[in-house]
């Protein structure tokens, strides 16, 4: 079998038609691409696929759709068949951080916290043909340190104090 150049570079979930796992771990790339289905032909009607992303306690994930390109049709997605819904967590309980339909370029989503949904459903009659995007697993800044927040707080803490004298001596 042939390597696809459209290939979505997560771990498909046994058992389903489209539902990936990409998980940020040693082994694992920190980014990657994702497709719908079939990208970049049309996609099948009646499907639904989820896209579960899980990074390390302290990272946050970042969706780029780079090409949407779903039915065409009115701006609002609320009664669309073909929708793509961001959730900020790790089901669809969690709060809705996006809700994609027609088409758009260059759309970023980012996670509050280590884990992410993304499900892609697609209901209509006149499937398009889908979306391509990447995800990066964003470690928190100066990661390196591993009391890095709580350093940053001294030394900010310290900055501020030994500024205060000084400024109030010059204002009198």
């Amino acid at each position: 079998m042939e390597a696809c150049l459209f290939e979505t570079e997560g771990v498909k979930i046994p058992g389903t038609e489209c539902d990936y796992q990409f998980s940020r771990s040693g082994s694992r790339p920190a980014h990657g691409r994702l497709y719908s289905p079939r990208y970049p032909s049309i996609y099948p009607n009646n499907v639904r696929c989820s896209y579960h992303f899980h990074g390390r306690p302290k990272d946050r994930v970042k969706i780029v759709f780079e090409e949407v390109s779903l039915q065409k049709g009115d701006v609002s997605c609320l009664r669309r068949a073909d929708i793509i819904k961001v959730f900020d967590g790790r089901d669809s309980n969690a709060p809705a951080i996006a809700m994609l339909c027609n088409e758009l370029a260059g759309y970023e989503v980012l996670s509050t916290g280590p884990s992410l949904l993304l499900q892609f459903t697609a209901n209509s009659a006149s499937p398009g043909q889908g979306f391509a995007a990447t995800f990066h697993f964003q470690p928190p800044p100066d990661s390196t340190a591993a009391d890095s927040d709580r350093l940053l707080k001294l030394s900010f803490g310290k900055a501020f104090e030994s500024l205060g004298p000084e400024v109030s001596a010059t204002s009198k």
